[in-house]
């Protein structure tokens, strides 16, 4: 396959050399709506509400030393000590309910922001690229984008909840403290926190390093339960459930060693900081203590000094979780940042337009392709077809046919020379404008695990049910759709397991049909059928042909006779090209193959 080529990220995130962390917090403001004006009003008046809890908190522990000093004596306001007690109680109900109507107002930012990055992952997923997609693991990419889901939604709640009102709170106590107390308690205090939290960052970022690799791991892991789970026929018909659940534990292993290890560093972490934070209540207290005995602090100043310190040491132990929390979201939400600034291979350019209508003229001129950038695909390929023809390749297995079909579909741009629909060239042309013209039959169609209806409908979503079902007939399937109990209502299973193969084919012909393009691509898409049902399907398809350009990948012979023109590949090249009687008559590769096939079906 085609190498990616690395590119710079460009549109989803401006702060891409900011590096991966830098990323995945850009990620998050990008899904968050602020241009909404509601959204933006929610935000920053959760935000105020955070701020007042958190003064309110700062303030509260002054009532409670004010009354202690009330009751010993030495109360310097002018109430009682159960008036203060009383506005005690008040500032920390008021408090307690700032931070309950936190919750109303948080939930919609976090669920708008949620579906955003769910909404873009998708979208920007199903851009990627043709090679993308063959080249990583469904499951693994799914267990990314759950893993970064999960991760935005601790961020933004330990962000909104723990992080910031903490962190405000802490600036209101060391205020507090330097106006109210001796100022030596406010440097003390504000030298415990910078120890704690450059030993907190120090350790964590050392403990993402295990926690990217545990993550890592595990995404390839599921990604390998997932292939299994996808193809399950495979595993049981070589009996191989053993081999697929080894290979699935062993990956297992590696994620659980992985992750021992960081819980082993993260509780050596903690040591150290739970360590930190005792010497500083310790060294704090004594001070205090010291204070009373010389009589330059009261009781009431004591008790302050040790509630402030109750009221933050807990946090803090919490903080030192939280944090390795918001670390451990933020390599989550890396492998999704990742993903997200991968570029599709085939950008629209910037003057590109819309394809005009038209009736479906092909060219292509002297097209060359390699998928490897070694071994040529396609040398000196031109083809000419005029609207409404029927186009028919043929040739040896991995000669380049099926390559035609996806550089038409511009799953791939061509080395050298030019696709034109309609006078037009591709690369001048938006993508999507273009796929709208096309539609493809793939030899193996791929089903959506849905109804047979919603199936078929996927060629045009707002069809209506008499539309499906006039194509069903044209596709020989309504019939056999019919006589299903729950007719067009029948869901087909995983990647339409439930049905044969004759019959998901026919069901992609008609979807194919239903979208009404004006190039049909077929890609050995009547391999699957019987010579009856074959043979009418092919009458179908001539009785349309007229209104549609038609391009056939074929084996079997039978099926392109009536071509306009057949072209016969060998090596990546054109090494004959007429209609079927002047073929035979040329006596070369076309007729070597007409001739082994009609002894096979004689045989």
């Amino acid at each position: 396959m085609p190498k990616s080529k690395e590119k710079q990220p460009a549109g989803l995130f401006a702060s891409a050399s900011a590096g991966r962390t830098g990323r995945a917090i850009g990620l998050i403001f990008a899904v968050l709506p602020m241009s909404e004006k509601g959204f933006r009003l929610r935000f920053f008046v959760t935000l105020g509400l955070m701020t007042m809890a958190a003064l309110l908190n700062a303030i509260v522990p002054n009532f409670f030393a004010a009354a202690v000093d009330g009751f010993s004596g030495t109360n310097p306001w002018a109430v009682t000590p159960v008036a203060i007690l009383v506005a005690y109680v008040s500032v920390y109900w008021l408090a307690k309910m700032f931070n309950e109507a936190r919750w109303a107002l948080y939930g919609p930012i976090e669920q708008r922001a949620q579906r955003h990055l769910a909404l873009r992952s998708s979208e920007h997923l199903l851009r990627l690229s043709l090679e993308f997609h063959q080249t990583r693991n469904t499951g693994e990419i799914s267990r990314i984008m759950d893993n970064g889901l999960r991760g935005m939604r601790e961020f933004l709640f330990n962000a909104f909840f723990l992080i910031l009102p903490f962190t405000a709170e802490i600036l209101f106590v060391a205020a507090i403290m330097f106006v109210v107390l001796d100022p030596v308690f406010c440097g003390l205090l504000l030298l415990i926190l910078a120890l704690y939290a450059g030993t907190l960052i120090f350790g964590s970022e050392r403990l993402r390093n295990h926690q990217r690799q545990a993550i890592t791991r595990g995404a390839i892991a599921h990604g390998e339960a997932i292939d299994a789970l996808i193809n399950f026929e495979t595993v049981k018909h070589f009996g191989n459930e053993r081999f697929v659940a080894g290979r699935y534990d062993g990956s297992l292993a590696d994620v659980e060693q992985l992750t021992v290890r960081a819980h082993t560093y993260r509780s050596l972490l903690g040591f150290v900081l739970m360590s930190i934070l005792a010497a500083g209540m310790a060294t704090i207290l004594l001070t205090a203590s010291s204070r009373i005995t010389q009589g330059d602090m009261t009781l009431g100043d004591l008790v302050l000094v040790n509630a402030y310190l109750l009221q933050l040491v807990r946090p803090l132990e919490r903080l030192g979780n939280l944090y390795r929390t918001i670390k451990q979201a933020l390599v989550e939400l890396e492998q999704l940042s990742d993903v997200l600034n991968q570029q599709p291979d085939l950008p629209d350019r910037a003057n590109a337009i819309t394809l005009p209508a038209g009736p479906g003229a092909l060219t292509i001129k002297n097209l060359a392709f390699s998928y490897d950038g070694k071994r040529p695909a396609l040398q000196d390929f031109s083809l000419s077809v005029k609207p409404g023809e029927k186009v028919a390749l043929v040739g040896p297995s991995g000669t380049g046919k099926s390559t035609v079909a996806k550089l038409l579909f511009r799953f791939y741009d061509p080395a050298d020379g030019a696709i034109g629909i309609d006078g037009h060239n591709l690369r001048h042309i938006t993508l999507e404008s273009y796929r709208a013209a096309v539609a493809v039959v793939p030899q193996d169609p791929v089903l959506f695990n849905h109804t047979i209806g919603y199936n078929i409908a996927f060629g045009r979503p707002a069809a209506r049910r008499d539309e499906i079902e006039e194509v069903a007939r044209l596709a020989r399937i309504h019939d056999f759709i019919s006589n299903l109990p729950d007719g067009y209502d029948t869901r087909v299973g995983e990647r339409g397991l439930k049905l044969s193969g004759g019959e998901k084919q026919r069901v992609a012909i008609a979807r194919a049909l239903l979208k009404n393009a004006r190039l049909l691509i077929f890609d050995e898409a009547t391999s699957a059928l019987d010579s009856t049902t074959e043979k009418q399907v092919q009458e179908c398809l001539a009785h349309l042909g007229h209104k549609r350009t038609t391009l056939v990948v074929a084996h079997r012979l039978s099926t392109i006779v009536d071509a306009d023109q057949i072209l016969v590949l060998d090596a990546g090249q054109i090494i004959e090209r007429g209609q079927h009687a002047d073929l035979l008559a040329l006596n070369g590769l076309y007729a070597e193959l007409w001739r082994r096939q009609i002894k096979d079906a004689g045989a």
